[in-house]
């Protein structure tokens, strides 16, 4: 096989891998905003915390990885529901949208300094007990990085599942078109808010511990892929659950391949670049935001 071909398909194999975990990450904020039609700052926080939760279950506890992403799904729903419940939804009730959103930063200030107080500022290497390297000719590729496609395609098929075919789904897609209409058929909105941050701290969570091994955890690691995921959300169409899959596996694929011919220095300015050139062209994202299609 000609090595442009080995190379092309070695970079295709990276790119969909880092593509999975930033799709995890971007579809919460996609869910928040499709729902709520707000946005979450603190969701890189979900993504740190999920990292650590995995980590220390299997560092502490002694438990098996797989495990840990299961811990970690349990930790980001729990905090999800708990800020929610304390800080977001008594914020909701006051009929204000802006504090909610102001209030995201504050969470995710108080979580991050939480955090570097507990863990303190020196990296966690967590290390991944699939890291056995699969090789097919010169094509390779470690059981972690299957592990990763694995399991994000399996959750990015429930969720898909759960909001198109689900009374529940159905519900929060209602919710999204037309909020007060929804509330005049008896759909319980309290609930389906908090369900939405629960579903989207929960996939936060997992993205954390299946980040953890790639690359090193610090209170401040959900922050190197919470800005591409915001890209990823604008290029894909805000509050469109199709075009932020697109865009998260798009964004994978660039990253690899500027890696390779380019380096690494330049990735984020290709990948802004893309963002400022889809705002200029089209604003509305890869998939434009439809209300009926949303979520």
């Amino acid at each position: 096989m000609p090595d442009i071909l080995n190379l092309t398909i070695q970079q295709t194999i990276n790119g969909v891998v880092m593509g999975c975990l930033y799709v995890m990450v971007a579809l919460g904020l996609t869910l928040i905003y499709g729902v709520m039609n707000q946005i979450n700052f603190a969701h890189a926080d979900f993504v740190t915390l999920g990292g650590f939760a995995a980590y220390f279950f299997v560092q502490w506890v002694g438990g098996a990885y797989l495990l840990s992403i299961v811990v970690a799904l349990f930790a980001g729903a729990l905090l999800g529901y708990l800020i929610n419940l304390t800080i977001f939804a008594p914020l909701r009730e006051r009929g204000d949208e802006l504090r909610p959103l102001i209030a995201t930063i504050g969470v995710s200030i108080l979580l991050e300094n939480g955090s570097l107080l507990a863990f303190g500022p020196v990296p966690y290497q967590f290390n991944s007990p699939y890291d056995e390297t699969i090789r097919f000719g010169k094509i390779f590729f470690t059981s972690q990085s299957l592990l990763v496609v694995i399991v994000a395609s399996s959750t990015i098929a429930g969720l898909y599942l759960f909001m198109k075919y689900t009374f529940t789904g159905k519900a929060l897609r209602a919710i999204s078109q037309d909020r007060e209409t929804a509330g005049l058929m008896g759909i319980n909105q309290k609930f389906l808010i908090m369900l939405t941050i629960v579903i989207a701290s929960a996939m936060a969570g997992m993205a954390g511990a299946m980040l953890g091994p790639i690359l090193v955890l610090t209170p401040f690691a959900g922050a190197s892929v919470i800005v591409k995921s915001f890209a990823i959300v604008i290029i894909g169409g805000f509050g469109n659950m199709a075009g932020t899959i697109i865009a998260g596996l798009l964004v994978g694929l660039i990253e690899a391949f500027t890696t390779q011919y380019l380096g690494s220095g330049v990735i984020d300015l290709v990948v802004f670049a893309l963002l400022l050139v889809m705002l200029l062209v089209k604003p509305t994202g890869l998939v434009a935001e439809k209300k009926e299609e949303n979520v």
